[in-house]
């Protein structure tokens, strides 16, 4: 099964919860597997290579990434450079309200610009069934 790479600012994980099971069920309606970066690890301070040797194995082993961008995180950005660096598309993903990333903008292939968690939903799996058909 095909894999996306979802990238989302650690420190906002837990306010982002609905906004992440909206990405994983469009996702899987896609028939692709959502990896949640922030859910399914954990490290400690001094794991800090460690982490970033598992973010690279997981991002070159994705067919693509989901960036959601609503709140502005170096790792988020980290993880979408590697992802430009591979030749994975990139999905950038942020609510209305949030400003805007032009650096994520940028490099993605696709953007989602949504209102609340259902929207989000309708759009990206809209926006995933036009990326996996190029």
């Amino acid at each position: 099964m095909r894999t996306a790479f979802v990238s989302v600012s650690y420190a906002h994980r837990a306010i982002l919860a609905p906004q992440l099971d909206a990405i994983t069920a469009a996702a899987e309606a896609q028939g692709l597997t959502a990896l949640v970066f922030v859910r399914a690890y954990a490290f400690r301070p001094d794991d800090a290579a460690t982490m970033m040797a598992i973010t690279l194995r997981e991002v070159r082993a994705a067919d693509l990434l989901i960036a959601e961008v609503s709140y502005k995180a170096i790792g988020v950005g980290i993880e979408v450079g590697m992802a430009a660096a591979l030749g994975k598309p990139i999905v950038y993903v942020r609510q209305v309200s949030a400003e805007p990333s032009t650096t994520v903008g940028g490099l993605a292939a696709a953007t989602v610009v949504y209102h609340d968690p259902a929207d989000l939903r309708a759009q990206l799996e809209a926006a995933l069934a036009t990326l996996l058909l190029r």
